[in-house]
C-alpha cells in the first residue's frame, strides 16, 4: 500500500472524526472488496459474507476514534474482520464448508459466460475450468488458503498479509509457496486422469 493512500485514509478519517460521517461510505467503498474476498471463501452462504461485510464496517466506523492514523488502516480493518470471523464460527459452531461452496460463486464466472471474445466451447471450458479451480482453492487448509486468496485476489503483498494476519513475513511467504504448490499438483493429477 502506498503512501498516498495511507495518508489519504488518514486525511479522510480525520475529517470523519470531526462530523462528516458521510464520508465513511468513501473508506468502505475502497475497502469492501478486501474484506468480502477475505471472508467469501471461509462461509457458507453469500448472505453470512454480505452480514459479517456489513459488521466488520459497522464496527470500525463506532471504534475509528481508537484507530491510530499513523498505521494502515486496511490492516486495522482486517483485524476486525478476522475476529468478527473467529467470533461467529465460535457462536454458531461452524467449520468452512467446503461442499457446497462452488454452487456459491457461480456468478463470478459470469464475465466468461458473457464475453464476446470467446466462443461458446470456449466460454464452457473457461467456465469449468474457473470452477474447478476455486473448489481447489476452497479445499486447501485454511491456514495456507487465506494468505494465498488475499496475495492472488487482493495483491497485497507479503508484508501487508504478515501485518494483516499478524504472522512473520517468512511464514507468509512459506504458505502462499505450499498453497501453490498444492494447486500445481492438484492440476497435475486432474490432467493425468
Amino acid at each position: 500500500m502506498s503512501t498516498d493512500s495511507i495518508n489519504e485514509d488518514k486525511n479522510l478519517i480525520l475529517k470523519i472524526l470531526d462530523g462528516e460521517g458521510s464520508l465513511y461510505s468513501v473508506i468502505v467503498t475502497k475497502y469492501e472488496r478486501l474484506v468480502y474476498s477475505y471472508l467469501l471463501p471461509q462461509l457458507r452462504t453469500l448472505q453470512e459474507v454480505e452480514d459479517l461485510s456489513q459488521e466488520t464496517f459497522l464496527k470500525a466506523y463506532r471504534h475509528l476514534g481508537s484507530f491510530d492514523v499513523e498505521k494502515k488502516f486496511s490492516s486495522w480493518l482486517m483485524k476486525i474482520a478476522k475476529n468478527l470471523l473467529i467470533d461467529y464460527n465460535r457462536k454458531k459452531s461452524l467449520l468452512p464448508n467446503t461442499n457446497n461452496t462452488t454452487e456459491n460463486y457461480e456468478d463470478s464466472s459470469e464475465k466468461f459466460k458473457n464475453s464476446e471474445t470467446f466462443s461458446p466451447y470456449q466460454r464452457i471450458e473457461l467456465k469449468e475450468e474457473f470452477k474447478s479451480t476455486f473448489k481447489d482453492i476452497l479445499l486447501l487448509p485454511e491456514e495456507i488458503r487465506i494468505p494465498f486468496l488475499l496475495r492472488v485476489i487482493q495483491e497485497l503483498s507479503y508484508e501487508e498479509i504478515a501485518e494483516i494476519l499478524d504472522i512473520p513475513l517468512q511464514t507468509v511467504k512459506n504458505r502462499i509457496f505450499k498453497a501453490r504448490q498444492a494447486l500445481k499438483e492438484k492440476r497435475k493429477s486432474n490432467h493425468e486422469m
